[in-house]
């Protein structure tokens, strides 16, 4: 055999060998890097994954509180409210600013009636004019105070009203003995038809746990539709009444 005899054996023997063996060393460094480097990478992006969530939690820990504390003062500031209001009105007296906030209020757009006042008794007188269809009235209302309040609201609808008067009444029903014989002064009264609606607004408070008459006159015509007093037509033997 000669040296460049390239047989089993003197790969064996020979620089074949060697040659094998360096070429091992050097592949396995190159792939043990590789795996370092992967590691590597691995390893800092669960790290940064871990310190994400702990700022986001930190975060949401710190807005929640936050939160609750601006709860609790708002609760506080509207219990003070009311409180310091209360003390400031009882101190003063301001009835012009008591009218401010009931006007502003405006009971008679809530589609309920207010529970100022509550109606005792009523007395009522309707004459019908069958010439052309149409009525007048007069009522006259009691009324008893249960909250002070300046206006009196009562349903009606397209009633036509010509005179408003209230009295404040003593007992047995008469009159208070005062001047002006227990007349209370109307600022104004005037309809509210989006609720039917009829509003009586006074000068002065009426007061708890009084008693009040309400007189009132009105006209209107007899409706053709069913809506508070109206007329139909029937048909009795082919004649039309």
């Amino acid at each position: 055999m000669g040296l460049n005899d390239s047989s089993p054996g003197a790969m064996r023997n020979g620089r074949g060998l060697s040659d094998q063996w360096a070429d091992s060393v050097v592949v396995r460094p190159r792939t043990t890097e590789r795996h370092i480097t992967v590691h590597k990478r691995l390893v800092l992006g669960f790290a940064l994954s871990i310190v994400t969530l702990i700022i986001v939690t930190a975060v949401a820990v710190v807005l929640s509180i936050r939160f609750e504390d601006c709860g609790e003062r708002r609760g506080a500031a509207g219990e003070a409210g009311p409180r310091g209001s209360g003390r400031s009105n009882g101190s003063r007296g301001d009835r012009t600013g008591e009218r401010g906030d009931e006007e502003a209020v405006q009971p008679w757009r809530n589609s309920r009636l207010p529970g100022s006042v509550r109606p005792r008794h009523y007395d009522l007188r309707i004459s019908v004019y069958m010439d052309n269809f149409t009525f007048s009235g007069e009522v006259s209302v009691e009324l008893e105070c249960l909250n002070a309040t300046r206006f009196i609201v009562l349903h009606a609808d397209r009633l036509e009203v010509d005179r408003v008067s209230v009295t404040a009444e003593g007992a047995g029903g008469r009159p208070a003995n005062r001047p002006g014989g227990g007349v209370m002064r109307i600022h104004r009264h005037f309809p509210f038809p989006a609720n039917q609606m009829y509003v009586v607004a006074l000068h002065r408070e009426l007061k708890p746990m009084r008693v009040y008459r309400l007189n009132m006159s009105f006209d209107a015509a007899i409706e053709d539709e069913l809506l508070g007093f109206f007329r139909s037509a029937y048909s009795l033997q082919r004649e039309r009444r």
